[in-house]
């Protein structure tokens, strides 16, 4: 468990292992999370010198229709939510969430003490991640690669159009206040994507941050068990289903750019609506209403700084995503990741020497913004 060589924080810390199974799961499947639940608890009797505790929660036969990802991540934060607020009602602590295969940093604990105590209002964060290369075959390690490529063009192509909600919403990488994670109801039970749904609304809740002085290292690992992830993705791609990783045309990410940059006007001019957006996203609006958005907008701000930050409220990471995905079906056709990350850094600037000439030097560039905060939100 990385968890017990990393450096003690001087707080408590607890650890909760979620065992999680459907009633409809094979035998295989079964006898195998008997033996993670029995590999488990012998463990935790053998460091019973480990400065914080362990429990593993072992559910075998969850709902077929709710079991995955989403409810096993909602049993361990609910469970550690309740000890946080009973033990600390004065400060409530944090609940970071983590995938069992995942590696951490040897500051991980200390680095999310340290960043909620140094950023008080923030209600969450994001953690810098990388996925590890080495040892990996060659075209597992090409898969893992374009893939993390794909997630951090995603972040950076959201910083370059000036977006407030510029974050990775990776489920293995993030954390939350314990009070905030129950006012806003927990975890959602959602079998894939319940990172994005759940951070989507903890960044609505108010202040969210980056964390980049630690790292987490979720594995490159090939799963089938969600309908995309990193898993799904290597597995499609060691299958041979992909002969290059494919990204989004930055021009989805130029289009918002233009459109962000004429926030201020919109508050003064409804006649500027359509005026200051591509004819793409003026077809994406219209589909939106965002005329009579705008309208209620307006009605209920007082003034430029207040009707932006409830436009970024309508224009949420979901809408984001939605016009991401309205513009590649419609008129910008995914393209090569190393042809769209290169467009991208060339735009975002501050590369010297010419731009990379192969997806990991692109990669390296991409981690290196990330690491360094370039576009990095604190809460």
């Amino acid at each position: 468990m990385a968890l017990a060589d990393c450096d003690r924080p001087d707080t408590s810390v607890a650890v909760i292992v979620v065992v999680n199974g459907s009633e409809e799961d094979e035998d295989r499947d079964r006898l195998a999370n008997v033996r993670a639940r029995d590999m488990l608890t012998a463990w935790v009797d053998d460091h019973r010198d480990l400065s914080f505790d362990v429990t593993v929660q072992y559910h075998p036969r969850l709902p077929q229709r709710q079991a995955g990802v989403g409810l096993a991540r909602r049993l361990g934060m609910d469970a550690a939510c309740e000890n946080l607020l009973c033990a600390t009602p004065k400060r409530p602590g944090i609940i970071a969430a983590l995938d069992a295969d995942c590696r951490v940093a040897p500051n991980y604990l200390t680095a999310l003490v340290e960043h909620f105590q140094n950023y008080p209002k923030t209600g969450g964060a994001s953690l810098y991640f990388e996925h590890p290369l080495d040892g990996l075959p060659p075209w597992h390690r090409a898969g893992i690669v374009g893939y993390e490529l794909f997630l951090r063009l995603y972040r950076q192509g959201l910083v370059y159009a000036g977006s407030p909600h510029a974050f990775h919403t990776v489920g293995s990488a993030m954390a939350v206040r314990a009070d905030v994670y129950r006012r806003l109801g927990g975890m959602n039970r959602r079998q894939a994507g319940e990172d994005f749904y759940f951070l989507q609304k903890v960044m609505a809740h108010g202040p969210f941050s980056d964390l980049t002085t630690t790292t987490v290292f979720p594995s490159p690992r090939i799963s089938h068990r969600v309908p995309f992830g990193t898993g799904r993705a290597m597995g499609k791609w060691c299958e041979g289903d992909m002969e290059k990783f494919m990204s989004y045309d930055p021009r989805v990410f130029s289009d918002l750019r233009s459109f962000f940059g004429h926030i201020r006007e919109l508050s003064q001019d409804l006649g500027a609506v359509f005026a200051c957006s591509s004819p793409v996203l003026a077809q994406f609006l219209e589909q939106q209403c965002f005329r009579q958005a705008l309208e209620e907008l307006r009605a209920n701000t007082a003034s430029p700084d207040a009707f932006m930050k409830r436009f970024f409220v309508w224009f949420n990471p979901f809408r984001i995503l939605k016009w991401v995905h309205f513009a590649t079906e419609c008129y910008y056709p995914k393209i090569p990741v190393f042809q769209a990350a290169s467009t991208l850094l060339g735009w975002l600037g501050g590369v010297s020497g010419g731009l990379p000439g192969t997806e990991e030097e692109l990669l390296r560039l991409f981690r290196e913004r990330d690491r360094l905060g370039i576009g990095t939100h604190r809460g």
